[in-house]
């Protein structure tokens, strides 16, 4: 699933992507500049999370 994620991301121009050529690879994943430009935006998403997540155990449970 995280892999998948990832693949998304790059695809979309969020992250991008570096493997060294070692054994086993290392792979370094970096934020790019327009994935930089959603802070704002997903600030006001963690902001509302963090407001109402009392809230939304609440209704887990009774699920």
């Amino acid at each position: 699933m995280l892999s998948v994620t990832l693949q998304n991301l790059m695809r979309d121009g969020l992250v991008t992507r570096r493997v060294e050529p070692t054994v086993p690879p290392r792979v370094h994943y970096r934020i790019t500049e327009l994935g930089l430009s959603l802070e704002v935006a997903l600030a006001g998403v963690r902001a509302w999370a963090e407001e109402h997540m009392a809230e939304v155990d609440r209704a887990n449970e009774l699920s």
